[in-house]
């Protein structure tokens, strides 16, 4: 069965920006044409690739499975056919807020001195999109088990140790045993699974809920060093607060197991992202 070039095309397109019209945009075409183009694609497959959820678009099993065989190769015609409007393209950089200041700032300086043609965008890493462009990166943290369709560049480890202030703990001088610890303010990340797991690494059961979750690492410190209570804290990010004092390690014992923090891009990134990267790497 020969399948329409155009048609794969304008699906993956579909797929990406996950609205017809937007599409039909991109490609300078009526929306009824791009949904023409999609309805005889499913004829010749013989499924269907979209159905209507709400007002939204949403991606059949059957489309996801040739959404992914598809993503590769059209991306790298993209940038091939696109390479002189990338030269000047804006390179966006979607980051955690815990390694703006204290990670990415002061890298970005350097680079930005070094090559102060290139146009940077940064942004908050809840904002950015599912698919990375070729001009796109995303800094956060990963776990062992997460599946991505993008590549990974680990840049430092991301597991833990239980840490409060010194107030805290002059309050509470309990806490550097496991049951003191049982029984402190515990505070989350997302969820209380880290403290479950932590705790289950030295035959402990946490019984008590979570009580207060925050966000993000961001908010979790600033409540640390408020004296709200303990938390598992990423080691690297702490150690200039260990050597000051402002924060105080409670036990050896790490958590997060295998967790770490790396910059995810498209397969097919565009050189300039590639400097950027590099640049990230090696300051």
């Amino acid at each position: 069965m020969s399948l329409p070039y155009t048609a794969l095309h304008t699906f993956h397109l579909a797929v990406r920006f996950g609205s017809l019209k937007q599409t039909a945009d991109y490609l300078s075409l009526t929306e009824s044409a791009v949904s023409h183009q999609i309805k005889r694609l499913e004829a010749q497959l013989g499924y269907a690739l979209f159905y209507k959820s709400g007002r939204q678009l949403k991606v059949t099993p059957e489309g996801i499975k040739l959404s992914t065989e598809l993503a590769q190769p059209f991306d790298h015609i993209d940038q091939v056919l696109l390479t002189k409007k990338q030269n000047t393209h804006t390179l966006t950089l979607y980051c955690l807020p815990s390694l703006l200041e204290s990670w990415l700032l002061p890298r970005l300086l350097a680079f930005k001195k070094a090559n102060p043609n290139y146009d940077l965008a940064i942004r908050y890493y809840s904002s950015a999109p599912d698919y990375l462009d070729e001009y796109s990166l995303r800094i956060g943290s990963h776990e062992n088990y997460d599946s991505t369709p993008h590549s990974l560049t680990p840049i430092f480890s991301g597991e833990t140790l239980p840490v409060c202030s010194p107030i805290y703990l002059s309050q509470h001088p309990n806490l550097l045993s496991l049951n003191g610890l049982l029984e402190a303010d515990l505070l989350h990340d997302h969820s209380d699974a880290s403290w479950q797991d932590w705790f289950s690494l030295q035959n402990k059961q946490l019984i008590q809920p979570a009580k207060v979750i925050y966000e993000d690492f961001h908010l979790l410190k600033m409540a640390t060093l408020a004296a709200q209570g303990v938390a598992l804290c990423p080691e690297t990010l702490i150690q200039q607060d260990l050597l000051k004092g402002t924060l105080v390690s409670l036990s050896h014992q790490k958590g997060n197991i295998g967790r770490y923090y790396a910059i995810e891009q498209n397969r097919y990134a565009h050189a300039n992202t590639h400097l950027l990267i590099e640049h990230l790497l090696k300051s």
